[in-house]
């Protein structure tokens, strides 16, 4: 008993340390993928990724309803892939269809997400695996948006200038603060 007490932990040690190498060969390597969200007073910021280990860059100004996304090159300073759209009128036209009116000082917030959308028939590009989602705080309306990545045009560091595609919107609350 004596030797067990004495010995016993650097053999319990030595077994511990086994049992883990062993479990961390044998399970799933999971990466972690962090986005960022951040806002100033009219202004919001957010990342997402476009495709593995690409990331894209949002901006979206209050005050235009401009929102804008850029991809870095992966080959030379600076950006390598943009995207526009107006999301005032993006949102006047999806509230409008919902039979819902837009309000004279739209409130948002912006988030990403990861999606799987599968290519878009007969075009040259894909949506990427990031979806960004735009809500309007007033009226709780939701508009969903990607951004169509060509891979290609990244490898071989071709500039690519596209549009933000509304892919879905939908009202998320039920009691709209008043729009006027």
């Amino acid at each position: 008993m004596g030797y067990l007490r004495k010995h016993g932990w650097p053999i319990g040690l030595a077994l511990g340390v086994m049992v883990g190498l062993m479990i961390g060969g044998i399970w799933p390597n999971t990466p972690l993928h962090a986005v960022s969200t951040d806002r100033a007073e009219s202004h919001l910021m957010a990342t997402g990724f476009v495709a593995d280990g690409i990331e894209a860059v949002y901006y979206l100004d209050f005050l235009t309803g401009s929102l804008k996304a850029a991809v870095l090159s992966n080959q030379n300073a600076g950006f390598q892939a943009f995207y526009e759209t107006n999301v005032h009128a993006d949102m006047a036209t999806a509230l409008a269809s919902a039979g819902m009116q837009m309000p004279q000082k739209p409130s948002y917030m912006m988030v990403t997400g990861v999606t799987d959308i599968r290519r878009m028939g007969g075009q040259r590009t894909k949506p990427s695996s990031a979806a960004l989602y735009v809500a309007e705080a007033n009226t709780g309306f939701v508009l969903a948006y990607i951004l169509p990545w060509s891979s290609e045009s990244h490898s071989s560091n071709q500039i690519f200038n596209g549009k933000l595609v509304v892919w879905a919107g939908g009202p998320f609350s039920s009691a709209a603060i008043r729009t006027q």
